[in-house]
């Protein structure tokens, strides 16, 4: 309950950043849209292109799902990360005791547009690696591949903040990232968990929605769906930009040991402890 505590103790502090900055929420929002926009096109529009010449060879279809695919994960991860580094620059502005604005940031994230789509080029190529691993090693291929994913994640924490401020290349800021993670979390990893447990016990209430419409009515249950959906929308667009605001400053306490404006020593001391 201490490190549970302590996480929402940061919550609250990157919450209190996000009030000063309500337009950051923007970020995550245009970062959905436009993954579900380039979804459709790839989905829909790359399929239709594609049907005539591989509808009758197996080996066609093989190489343009993994092609396919590659696009696929290509493209929403460098929007993905594109908007994310938007946040992180703008997140971190403030943080210093600036004063941002979407423009800010979306600056930077322009500015850095070619090692963004490096970085999304070589996450494409993992992913697409992880998931050719899962499909045809069954079990054992589902395990390793999830291994390897959570691997992947935990070295690749701090690369959207390494993107944007130290202008290295998306190999050397794998590196980069792993190195800071080694070196400052060890085996102290506590608050992310902690984080993402508060999220789940926010989204919760939700759930009340549809179960009281249906006690009420067939329409107020759809009605209570709908609210119930978009409650989990703001809660997903609320996390995002505060998991945002909480990276940056992290980064910054990791690179730095500063304790960036509206957090406190306390809380990242007892998070991650320094070895």
């Amino acid at each position: 309950m201490g490190k549970i505590a302590n996480s929402w103790g940061l919550v609250k502090q990157s919450f209190g950043i996000l009030r000063q900055d309500k337009e950051l929420m923007l970020l995550p929002v245009l970062s959905a849209i436009s993954c579900i926009l380039v979804t459709v096109v790839i989905v829909g529009g790359g399929s239709l292109a594609a049907y005539p010449f591989v509808k009758d060879t197996p080996s066609g279809n093989q190489i343009f799902s993994v092609v396919a695919l590659f696009v696929f994960y290509l493209v929403n991860y460098f929007v993905i990360v594109f908007f994310n580094t938007a946040l992180v620059g703008a997140a971190s502005i403030r943080l210093s005791g600036g004063n941002p604005t979407l423009r800010d940031g979306l600056q930077l994230a322009w500015e850095r547009k070619g090692v963004i789509l490096q970085w999304a080029a070589l996450a494409a190529t993992v992913g697409v690696i992880l998931k050719l691993i899962e499909q045809r090693a069954k079990l054992l291929g589902r395990i390793v591949a999830r291994v390897i994913g959570l691997a992947w994640s935990l070295a690749s924490y701090f690369v959207v903040p390494i993107l944007a401020f130290e202008k290295l290349g998306p190999i050397d800021a794998l590196k980069r990232s792993a190195e800071l993670f080694r070196k400052t979390w060890g085996e102290q990893v506590a608050g992310g968990v902690s984080i993402g447990l508060i999220f789940f016990l926010l989204a919760l209430p939700g759930i009340l929605f549809p179960v009281a419409g249906f006690l009420l009515s067939g329409t107020a249950a759809v009605i209570g769906l709908a609210l119930m959906v978009l409650y989990f929308l703001f809660l997903a667009v609320l996390s995002s930009a505060v998991s945002g605001i909480y990276t940056a400053a992290l980064y910054r306490f990791v690179t730095k040991g500063e304790v960036s404006q509206g957090f406190t020593q306390q809380n990242f001391s007892m998070a991650w402890q320094r070895r």
